[in-house]
């Protein structure tokens, strides 16, 4: 199946750290070079997303650490969000959490954080003569600060096959029971960006619970819990009918 969910991660620095304002300049993404796995993001790739969903959009996509889509892991959302050159640039301001004054604030401040990565979906490509996969335009979901990827380039989507187990299984059964209970408690009345990350996130995983389930090697009690996944996921869009219109 399709990827709903995918993510690359780049060796770039911190362009600017602003002590006055508490803010950070970060490069996300690199534009117009081939990665190692023969994708390219093209000049305009990201045009059409940051216009309609960045800060002067809808105003939903997020500087997070690691990838973690929850509360615990987001730092603020870009102010800037622009292309530069070959990048794609976000301006990120300092909040008073503990994630960005116990942790983050000072890795950028030493300049120990240097690599950075994009979530993203892939909306329209095209396969040029040599093979490479031309992304042409690709909805930004947020930008991660990352320690390190093995591979700098590496795409990550989701959790891999071989990897899946049932403590996994069970882990995003009970991360799917708590978003329903947080949204029929009315806690994302507002802001649901977040929410739609998470959604997305979790859609990408039940993508790869149902194609592992179909490996002749797993057991079969494990397609069981695919389902069960799925249905879960069924009755969360349900739930959620209504907040993103």
């Amino acid at each position: 199946m399709k990827a709903v969910l995918e993510h690359k991660v780049f060796n770039l620095k911190t362009l600017d750290i602003d002590t006055k304002t508490r803010s950070v300049k970060v490069a996300i993404a690199e534009l117009e070079s081939v990665d190692r796995d023969g994708d390219v993001f093209s000049s305009t790739a990201f045009d059409k997303t940051i216009k309609e969903r960045g800060p002067q959009g809808s105003n939903e996509i997020w500087h997070m650490a690691d990838h973690g889509y929850c509360l615990t892991s987001a730092l603020s959302k870009f102010t800037e969000l622009y292309k530069e050159g070959k990048h794609i640039v976000g301006i990120s301001p300092y909040r008073d959490t503990a994630l960005w004054r116990d942790t983050i604030w000072p890795l950028y401040e030493a300049g120990d954080i240097n690599q950075h990565s994009v979530g993203f979906r892939t909306m329209k490509f095209a396969k040029r003569a040599d093979d490479v996969r031309e992304i042409t335009e690709a909805a930004l979901w947020e930008g991660s600060a990352v320690l390190w990827g093995a591979n700098p380039y590496t795409p990550t989507l989701g959790v891999t096959k071989s990897a899946i187990t049932a403590e996994i299984i069970e882990s995003e059964i009970k991360r799917f029971d708590l978003l329903i209970k947080s949204v029929k408690a009315g806690r994302f009345n507002e802001d649901t960006s977040l929410l739609q990350l998470e959604l997305t996130r979790l859609q990408q995983f039940t993508i790869d619970l149902s194609s592992h389930a179909t490996q002749p090697e797993i057991k079969s009690t494990e397609p069981d819990s695919a389902k069960v996944l799925i249905d879960i996921q069924n009755e969360l869009k349900h739930t959620i009918t209504g907040l993103f219109n």
